[in-house]
């Protein structure tokens, strides 16, 4: 928070500061949905006897669309201090991004920020992890995933596994990597934040 609090305050943007503060609770939530999961892949049981199968996905949603929450908030919180933006839809990771569809104004936001925010936009853009999380809450948001369940008549219902670009990913493994690259990337970023 001291550090969320000097680049308000040096910036003169509480928005900004609070979409920052807003992206670490999240962190925090996808920690707390970790020792969750973590409890329900040990003891296959769940909060008011749910399947496993709705369990798994429903982890894997607040997963994936946490971790790109946080992340697409950090970017919000730099579009408002360096593009001046103040809208009521905020900037996300995409509206930095020039891989991405044309997007005629993308340079112009580049050309705004600061050299180490740019270079963290393209860090967090070319991390496999991030993109794997991306897709898979893309899907799990706008579509459908391909689902691999394993039977086993000797105990407790095993865990779903989801397909993302042709690539299976245990649910267990999604919640860690979208755990992780959302606590890699901001804090990365908070760490910036006073030279920024």
């Amino acid at each position: 928070m001291k550090v969320i609090r000097g680049f308000e305050k040096r910036h003169g943007n509480p928005d900004a500061g609070a979409l920052m503060a807003c992206a670490c609770w999240t962190v925090d939530c996808l920690h707390y949905l970790d020792d969750i999961d973590r409890a329900f892949d040990t003891s296959s049981s769940s909060a008011i006897g749910h399947r496993p199968d709705v369990v798994d996905v429903a982890h894997a949603r607040w997963a994936t669309s946490s971790c790109i929450t946080a992340l697409d908030l950090c970017a919000a919180a730099l579009g408002r201090v360096f593009c001046g933006h103040s809208g009521l839809r905020e900037f996300d990771l995409r509206d930095f991004d020039p891989s991405g569809s044309p997007r005629p104004r993308v340079r112009s936001r580049r050309a705004q920020l600061p050299q180490e925010a740019v270079r963290w936009v393209d860090d967090v853009l070319g991390d496999s992890d991030y993109g794997s999380v991306k897709s898979a809450r893309g899907w799990l948001t706008h579509s459908r995933l391909k689902r691999h369940f394993v039977l086993d008549t000797k105990g407790p219902p095993k865990r779903i596994s989801l397909e993302v670009n042709s690539n299976r990913i245990a649910v267990r493994r999604l919640v860690e990597v979208a755990r992780d690259s959302a606590t890699r990337w901001v804090s990365d970023l908070m760490n910036k934040l006073p030279a920024i």
